[in-house]
């Protein structure tokens, strides 16, 4: 990226030595978020590989100087979206958009966004589906800003916990 305050951000494929970095930088980057819960699982980001890329999805790092510091996917939407927003077989969902804070603003997760988007195309997928927190509004302006339209808020309970979510759709040829 050529504008001042910008960052050269290489992206590429998740690969498997890039698994603990990948965690940190989940915890980081969501310590940073009203919805931050940090006992949540991370099941998914402990085996990428069958999580992600083995099933129809994605995983992209974006790498400053060597190290990691943003990361996003594609995946199979969750299924408890189902009763709030039409799914099919042309909609994947965009999940663990993480930028480590200090790099917030360099364009960095716009550049990963960018990525998955045209990968998610050749893919042959027509939408994404996102959810995040109601009260984040640095992420819900990102995704806006990307042109995704917010569907509905809604109230989702994670064992004992409650989240209240915002449920975004984007078509992808927009």
């Amino acid at each position: 990226m050529s504008e001042k305050g910008k960052s050269a951000v290489e992206i590429r494929r998740f690969q498997s030595g890039d698994s603990e970095r990948i965690r940190e930088l989940n915890q980081v980057a969501m310590a940073t978020t009203p919805e931050y819960e940090p006992d949540l699982p991370d099941k998914d980001l402990r085996d990428v590989q069958s999580n992600y890329l083995d099933s129809g999805g994605e995983f992209l790092v974006g790498i400053v100087n060597g190290t990691i510091v943003g990361m996003g996917a594609y995946t199979t939407p969750n299924e408890w979206k189902e009763e709030f927003i039409q799914l099919d077989s042309q909609t994947t969902e965009l999940t663990r958009m993480r930028v480590d804070p200090e790099y917030h603003g360099r364009g960095i997760g716009s550049a990963i966004y960018h990525e998955l988007e045209q990968r998610a195309r050749q893919d042959r997928y027509e939408q994404f589906v996102l959810d995040t927190g109601v009260e984040n509004d640095t992420a819900r302006g990102f995704y806006e800003r990307l042109g995704f339209q917010l569907q509905q808020q809604v109230s989702i309970n994670f064992g004992d916990l409650v989240f209240e979510l915002a449920l975004y759709q984007k078509f992808i040829d927009e």
